[in-house]
């Protein structure tokens, strides 16, 4: 995806709703965000997450020393995005009080006894969270302070809820009685030296708009968690300083612009189209990403 840019002046423009408009969306966006993260305790994970009939690809693992009701164990979350020392530290936190950890979204959770069988895992993405479940299987293996392993559950196709994961890690033991470094501050931008490209059509009441131009911005939070819009058009728009306000009222012809957390997780869209009576058309809908990713 395209490279992530200094956030503009928040902005807003007027939402205009109708039950009379039909969009179609299906856009491939292939580029490099540019967040510099720093104070990441993730290893290699390689496999994926299945929830509700969506799949999230897993890249990231992180392993840790735990314990419930005097039974020690070890922890690995899976997860879509890195998990920074910081989160990992008031995940910890939050667990040790009789609570459950927070981490990036989509993610999953696999709990091991301390002689590598599977205990249980939870997951949670997209809305849907899976806690406590016993259909899997996996193993692991601690050698010197790191831990190998894999695990799985078959997807039920035909169940209320589908969930299911593959997934193989490697990650270093963080134990109990580690003092984590504090995160360093995040440092945003300038934007990676990239072209940003996208392919994709836009629909409006049957009329196509070839989407052309990506651009994304950071934004003001939602819900207290940092948010990002990601800016499509037909026409340039790079040299716009409000390319978001001003794309929903058509000045770059058809344009997509969508808010989002980090995660990926949509909270919403805003479309402008030639087929379309109103400007800054608000359509949130059924609307989600794929295999979303920043780094």
């Amino acid at each position: 995806m395209p490279a992530l840019e200094q956030p503009p002046t928040p902005s807003t423009g007027a939402l205009c709703m109708t039950k009379k408009f039909s969009l179609i969306l299906i856009v491939t966006v292939m580029s490099i965000v540019t967040l510099f993260a720093e104070g990441e305790t993730t290893k290699a994970a390689v496999g994926t997450l299945t929830l509700s009939k969506k799949s999230y690809k897993l890249a990231h693992a992180v392993a840790y020393e735990s314990t419930t009701g005097g039974e020690e164990e070890v922890a690995v979350v899976l997860s879509a995005q890195p998990v920074s020392s910081e989160k990992l530290k008031k995940a910890l936190a939050a667990e040790k009080e009789g609570g459950f950890g927070e981490f990036p979204q989509p993610f999953l959770r696999l709990v091991f006894k301390k002689t590598g069988e599977l205990k249980h895992w939870s997951a949670l993405g997209g809305g849907t969270t899976v806690g406590g479940s016993s259909d899997g299987t996996g193993e692991l293996k601690l050698q010197d302070g790191h831990v190998v392993g894999k695990a799985s559950a078959a997807v039920d196709p035909s169940a209320l809820i589908p969930k299911g994961f593959d997934v193989r890690f490697s990650a270093t033991l963080v134990k109990s009685s580690e003092e984590l470094p504090a995160s360093t501050a995040k440092k945003y931008g300038p934007a990676a030296n990239v072209k940003p490209s996208v392919t994709g059509v836009f629909k409006g009441n049957s009329k196509e708009a070839k989407l052309a131009y990506v651009s994304a911005h950071w934004r003001e939070p939602f819900g207290d968690k940092p948010s990002m819009v990601l800016v499509f058009t037909e026409k340039d728009h790079s040299k716009d300083k409000k390319p978001d306000f001003n794309a929903g009222f058509g000045k770059f012809g058809g344009a997509v612009i969508v808010s989002l957390h980090e995660d990926g997780d949509i909270f919403g869209c805003e479309v402008a189209h030639s087929a379309l009576q109103h400007k800054n058309f608000s359509s949130i809908g059924s609307i989600h990403t794929n295999d979303f990713t920043f780094d």
